[in-house]
């Protein structure tokens, strides 16, 4: 009987309403499925795609301190940008052109950590320098000319890097002006006149280069010297054993660029306000127009032109002695190298 009036009791509670109450929830039914869910998301610290997007994301900004006012924001930039190196090759080209003009930057260890960030880059991306020789190439010459000594003594540590990681693309663009701005950075002069010879004096008495600065300008005119004068790993490749009359050389066209370029054919020459050339003394002023693309022009042009001037400068500071005295020794020896090869070269012709 009892039970009987309880199943009455339980079939008359699902038809009965109920009255809500506010703040109350309505009641659910018993035979209620909860279908909600709850979305979490996987974190993933070492995925690589996210770190590489975020880390270039991060070079970039920080490309702005390069120009920071303080020595040591720069210095942090170039350290932390060498630190942290893209993968992707991409970003070189906006990395190299923000911190190159730092060459010339007032602060030595700025330009210190530049050297460092420019091997290590080099290194990562072995064809960097040779894609970007031309543009490095002019600010390494605006610091071999600059006005300040100790800006002037770190060029050639820029100019080494180039001869080491781009010695090609250095050489054929940018020869003859190398040289002259070795012999800017030395103070020696490429004119035999009196007032040259007393002007260059005059210079490097102010300037009073020290040893160690003369040793390290005369190891990278070496270094550059024999990256010109001597062929490439590239041009010994292509040498082959042909075996020809001795005069079918005469007959062919000319290996060399611009064969004729001592007619002057396409050249203007320097006139004064009479309209007569002017004789400013410098030979070397012809040779802006001389395409130094192969080895056998670089070295004749060195030799005719730079040659005896470098001879002559590198006996004074081998008598001083010291390091700087056997780095000028060991120059003078590959420059009298390089010259007896030019002449053995013209003698076979």
């Amino acid at each position: 009987m009892g039970s009987s009036s309880k199943k009455k009791k339980d079939k008359q509670k699902d038809f009965r309403k109920t009255k809500l109450k506010v703040g109350k929830e309505k009641a659910k039914p018993t035979n209620f499925t909860d279908t909600s869910f709850t979305a979490k998301t996987i974190s993933l610290p070492n995925q690589s795609i996210s770190r590489n997007v975020e880390g270039e994301a991060d070079i970039i900004k920080r490309l702005t301190l390069v120009k920071h006012h303080q020595n040591t924001t720069r210095k942090e930039t170039l350290i932390y940008i060498e630190q942290h190196l893209p993968e992707n090759p991409s970003l070189y080209k906006q990395i190299l052109t923000a911190v190159i003009p730092l060459m010339v930057d007032v602060s030595a260890s700025v330009r210190t950590a530049l050297v460092n960030l420019l091997v290590a880059a080099a290194k990562k991306q072995p064809n960097l320098m040779e894609l970007h020789a031309r543009s490095v190439v002019l600010f390494v010459h605006s610091a071999m000319t600059h006005i300040t000594p100790a800006i002037r003594h770190d060029s050639t540590r820029f100019l080494d890097i180039l001869i080491e990681y781009s010695p090609d693309s250095l050489v054929r663009s940018a020869w003859v002006k190398t040289l002259r701005a070795f012999f800017t950075l030395m103070s020696w002069t490429l004119t035999d006149s009196k007032q040259s010879v007393s002007l260059a004096v005059t210079t490097s008495s102010v300037i009073n280069t020290s040893s160690k600065a003369k040793k390290q300008t005369l190891d990278s005119f070496a270094k550059f010297i024999k990256a010109g004068c001597r062929p490439s790993e590239a041009e010994t490749r292509k040498k082959l054993a042909i075996t020809s009359h001795p005069l079918t050389q005469k007959y062919l066209i000319p290996v060399t660029p611009q064969p004729f370029a001592h007619l002057k054919l396409f050249t203007r020459e320097l006139t004064n306000n009479s309209g007569k050339a002017a004789d400013t003394g410098d030979k070397t002023l012809d040779l802006n127009t001389v395409a130094c693309e192969d080895y056998l022009t670089r070295r004749r042009v060195f030799v005719e032109f730079f040659a005896p001037h470098v001879l002559k400068n590198v006996e004074n500071i081998i008598k001083e002695g010291g390091e700087a005295g056997k780095a000028a020794k060991t120059l003078q020896v590959l420059v009298e190298e390089v010259v007896k090869e030019h002449e053995d070269q013209d003698k076979q012709q």
